[in-house]
């Protein structure tokens, strides 16, 4: 695969497009099959369907949009190189989330991109544009600022909670494959996550939501 069509559509940021629905994992295991075989199709199909969820989390990790946008064509490049190495252990998704969480630790601690931090009075001020029940126009600056809110907050977390907030709350992934990922039991990835949920709803109040899928 080139670098040219790993570059295509990488980097969005959080709540601009509708997250598309999730793929079973067997079609993804088949996928992987085909691209070990050498079927660069395959893998292409791969990059589409992971590479939005990918940029999600990259952002949410290194906190910059540019930066996002290189770890996405990186985990992609190296998930091509180290593709023969897929043993199966772990679903597709996970593996992929695995090298973009590696991807995203150089980065920072190389010191290419730094999170953003901002203090209390941006989020204070950011809530009072949240309004519930808009549509239109209005609902979408809403959940652009509440996105951006969410990104604030995010940096008031410690790397592990944020690491394993990412992983299970945006990338959907079971608090055991976290524990494979982070290298940690499941059931501190579970009190980390917690943690965090709890961390960032005392930083945002109610009113700004977390996440769709921060209710476990």
């Amino acid at each position: 695969m080139s670098t040219a069509v790993i570059r295509r559509g990488v980097g969005r940021p959080p709540g601009s497009e509708p997250t598309p629905p999730s793929v079973p994992e067997a079609v993804e295991r088949e996928l992987m099959s085909r691209a070990i075989a050498g079927d660069s199709g395959a893998y292409g199909e791969l990059f589409e369907m992971h590479r939005d969820r990918i940029s999600r989390m990259a952002y949410a990790i290194v906190h910059d949009r540019s930066s996002a946008e290189d770890v996405v064509q990186e985990t992609f490049l190296k998930g091509l190189d180290r593709i023969a190495t897929y043993r199966g252990e772990a679903a597709p998704r996970a593996w992929f989330s695995s090298i973009a969480l590696n991807v995203c630790r150089h980065r920072l601690r190389e010191g290419k991109r730094e999170a953003e931090r901002a203090g209390d009075r941006q989020l204070d001020g950011g809530r009072r544009l949240w309004r519930p029940r808009t549509k239109g126009a209005v609902s979408k600056a809403v959940q652009q600022e509440n996105n951006r809110l969410l990104a604030i907050a995010m940096g008031y977390l410690t790397d592990a909670q944020r690491e394993v907030f990412v992983l299970h709350y945006d990338q959907e992934l079971a608090y055991e494959e976290i524990a494979q990922i982070v290298g940690i039991r499941p059931g501190a990835a579970r009190a980390l996550a917690h943690r965090a949920k709890a961390a960032l709803r005392d930083k945002l109040g109610s009113e700004v939501w977390i996440s769709r899928h921060a209710t476990s």
